[in-house]
């Protein structure tokens, strides 16, 4: 949890950059087909197990130090050869986080030469780096930790990585990967019940984007605080109780993207609409929500939102 809240601080810094200087927030995924030379592998949803926290790990790390870190295991194999191993050489690009936001940096300081003497772009230096050191640093330790098996909740079970996804020790639900609540695609949720909570799930996450790229666009911290409670409420119940059942999230795209009005009324008017379908549909699947689901929530939502 705290490296998602970690991340999602760090999506609206870089919004809230993107903001001063201009441009709209930006809350979709890339479109098919990938830039691939961005990323240095390849974006699904998938459950967590060594192959995918080795894909963690490099991406976190700090490029020059990855070289000289050594594994957990023995003090003669280094951690860089030891995700070789697990991913495959050639299954390996050269980018990692860090260096998309050196980039970043390395843009705002053309920027600073011919752009808006108003901004303060050294705290934005200063900002931008932060957010790298939190990964390259702290993400990186915890993600390293879980790969190596040397984190305190997993170090006691020998080999937690390779038992089987259904013993009940594995650290991660063995769920589909890259499902959808669409209907007729080929990766959709089988279960019908399942299926209409993993819908319920994109409603919140829907309704949740929608009010982030107001909180962005209009450094509104009410926006915010609802997004929050979207997050941390019947999004989070959700999220935590499908996997149980053998399915997950999907975290279907919303077509229209999450600035879909014509002018701030319009959106608010469509945020609204958003989260009065979302109501309604939680009180159609009443009997088949998640015990901690607080149904309630959506009428406080309605009434802070205005």
């Amino acid at each position: 949890m705290g490296v998602i809240i970690e991340e999602m601080l760090h999506l609206r810094g870089a919004n809230r950059l993107m903001v001063e200087l201009g441009a709209a927030p930006i809350l979709t995924r890339q479109d098919f087909p990938y830039e691939t030379d961005l990323y240095p592998f390849p974006f699904e949803l998938a459950p967590l197990n060594d192959v995918r926290l080795a894909k963690y790990v490099y991406c976190e790390a700090d490029p020059v130090r990855l070289g000289r870190v050594r594994s957990f295991e023995s003090d003669s194999v280094y951690l860089m050869d030891k995700i070789k191993t697990t991913l495959g050489e050639n299954e390996i690009s050269a980018n990692h986080v860090g260096k998309l936001y050196d980039a970043i940096t390395t843009t705002l300081a053309e920027l600073k030469e011919i752009g808006d003497p108003d901004i303060d772009y050294n705290a934005w230096f200063q900002a931008i780096g932060d957010i790298k050191a939190e990964g390259e640093h702290g993400h990186f330790k915890f993600f390293h930790s879980l790969y190596e098996t040397s984190h305190p909740l997993i170090q006691d079970t020998p080999d937690i990585w390779s038992l089987p996804a259904s013993d009940p020790r594995y650290p991660s639900y063995d769920v589909p990967v890259n499902p959808t609540a669409y209907d007729s695609r080929p990766n959709s949720i089988e279960d019908t019940d399942l299926r209409a909570l993993a819908w319920l799930g994109n409603m919140n996450y829907w309704s949740m984007l929608l009010l982030l790229d107001s909180a962005y666009r209009h450094s509104s911290d009410p926006d915010i605080a609802l997004a929050q409670t979207i997050m941390l409420g019947p999004l989070h119940s959700i999220a935590r109780y499908l996997p149980t059942k053998g399915a997950a999230v999907p975290f279907d795209q919303l077509s229209p993207g999450f600035n879909p009005g014509l002018d701030e009324a319009a959106n608010k008017r469509i945020t609204r609409l958003m989260l009065q379908e979302t109501r309604d549909l939680a009180r159609d699947l009443e009997n088949l929500l998640p015990p901690d689901f607080n149904i309630e929530i959506y009428d406080q939502l309605l009434a802070a939102e205005g």
